[in-house]
């Protein structure tokens, strides 16, 4: 528990954001000029590749707004945890709209072909329709996941933070992140 309440400086995340960014776009271009719609393994590879945007996403919102403060890694755990929940919820749509993008993809290369964004809003009425039910297991699903991954990532960002040592004040009381000067 002494490791929960460590002071660390959160890094630059923006070289990890980027190398994490350019694998997930190598990943979805794959998975959309590969695969066909229908088949399990582009399924999967939906669910993959909306995973990898959502965290993307959400390590330059992290970088954006805590890259540089001074957190203890309790704060920084909390943060992992409730912004992987958040993404593992949005895991699922943003999964269901790739499906729907490969799905309009296979349907340009037929013979008979609707315009590019009517073909898509009827594929993603479709795979919307198809997954309505199971939507919030999905959801749920995603949450808890999405949770362990963000704590995770959370670790990982806390391990390669740098330690501020915590010097007492005066009066004996440990020193409040917010008070440590940068």
């Amino acid at each position: 528990m002494a490791r929960a309440h460590e002071t660390i400086r959160i890094p630059r995340l923006r070289a990890f954001a980027a190398a994490v960014a350019t694998l997930v776009s190598i990943g979805i271009m794959v998975f959309l000029q590969r695969y066909r719609g229908a088949d399990r393994t582009a399924m999967v590879l939906s669910v993959l590749g909306s995973a990898g945007l959502c965290l993307v996403v959400g390590l330059i919102w992290f970088q954006c707004r805590f890259s540089g403060r001074v957190m203890t890694r309790l704060t920084l755990w909390g943060i992992g945890l409730r912004s992987g929940a958040v993404a593992g919820a949005c895991n699922s749509a943003v999964g269901i709209v790739l499906l729907a993008l490969r799905w309009t993809i296979d349907q340009q290369a037929g013979p008979a072909r609707d315009a590019f964004f009517s073909a898509f809003w009827h594929a993603l009425a479709a795979l919307g329709m198809q997954t309505a039910r199971g939507f919030p297991a999905y959801a749920a699903t995603g949450a808890v996941v999405g949770a362990l991954v963000g704590l995770a990532t959370a670790e990982t960002i806390g391990i390669s933070a740098e330690r501020i040592p915590s010097a007492a004040p005066a009066g004996g009381e440990p020193l409040q992140p917010s008070k440590v000067k940068r």
